[in-house]
């Protein structure tokens, strides 16, 4: 269903006489109380970074430090298990008891590290034998393994900025390290870290990577949100007042996030950021009821 766009009550002025931008500019008005209410936000114009960024791809994988493998040190009965599988345990704790066949003594199996019983083999009246009795792995840091193929090689160094995403999850890294491939994988591995106190990521889970490989900066940048097509130009919608101006823009680069702009807005202009289409369509609306044109 499509939301119409809420009445601005003071309507469209349109203004068919040349400002000093070179162009006839389409204005509206709308009170502060109601701007707020329809989510309208903004954002002074001024100078700003363009990146390029290449997109990896990989998965997240726990850290080989992060895993410990649990055995008894003396082989014996087990007399009592104190965990199960999915139990986070603490550096120290008490997973079992075993009594040593040589000494006939009692003694615990402790966790070495933090974290997260993953795997369990440790039955009470078992014989602990040389086996691995539990698996611990600590899951609050993880690595996100991206593959980074020939082509893209020599653009990606350590210490890149990198921003690793799943779905709607993000994390802000940097290029850790970047190793061969296993044998025979015709990539490299570029790793960052990920924190995840939460526990909100898993292991094995499929990411990418938006590697920033370089960044230049311009003298006037706008937010891409800000942008809107109308009539025959890009505009930004500038604040003056409780009037915004649609304001034609020359523009330059662009990474997807900002712009770059040549011509048609200032440093220090105020511009509309969040919700830029509601005053577009309230102005394409004025338009189509007066008949109003764009005027160059």
């Amino acid at each position: 269903m499509t939301v119409p766009p809420p009445a601005f009550a003071s309507g469209a002025d349109h203004h068919n006489e040349p400002g000093e931008h070179g162009a006839a500019e389409e204005r509206v008005e709308i009170a502060a109380k109601t701007a707020r209410k329809a989510g309208i936000e903004t954002a002074v114009a001024g100078p700003g970074s363009i990146r390029e960024t290449v997109t990896l791809y990989g998965k997240t994988a726990v850290d080989h430090g992060s895993i410990s493998h649990v055995r008894a040190r003396f082989p014996g009965p087990i007399t009592e298990v104190m965990v199960e599988i999915g139990d986070r345990v603490r550096k120290g704790q008490r997973l079992a008891t075993v009594e040593s066949n040589d000494s006939l003594q009692i003694y615990p199996l402790l966790a070495p590290i933090d974290g997260q019983i993953i795997d369990k083999q440790a039955s009470g009246g078992e014989f602990s034998g040389g086996r691995v009795l539990f698996t611990i792995a600590n899951y609050e840091q993880l690595w996100a393994e991206l593959r980074v193929f020939p082509g893209r090689r020599a653009q990606i160094a350590r210490g890149q900025p990198v921003v690793v995403s799943a779905g709607k999850q993000r994390a802000v890294s940097t290029i850790a390290n970047l190793s061969p491939g296993a044998e025979g994988q015709p990539f490299a591995l570029a790793r960052a870290a990920i924190g995840n106190p939460e526990g909100l990521w898993t292991a094995d889970l499929m990411v990418q990577g938006e590697v920033v490989v370089s960044e230049s900066r311009a003298p006037l940048v706008v937010d891409n949100r800000a942008l809107q097509p109308l009539r025959d130009d890009t505009v930004v919608f500038v604040k003056v007042g409780d009037c915004y101006e649609a304001r034609p823009l020359q523009l330059g680069r662009s990474d997807g996030r900002m712009t770059e702009v040549h011509g048609g807005l200032k440093a220090g202009e105020r511009y509309v950021t969040e919700n830029s289409y509601l005053i577009k369509a309230h102005l394409e609306i004025s338009g189509d009821k007066s008949g109003a044109g764009h005027h160059h």
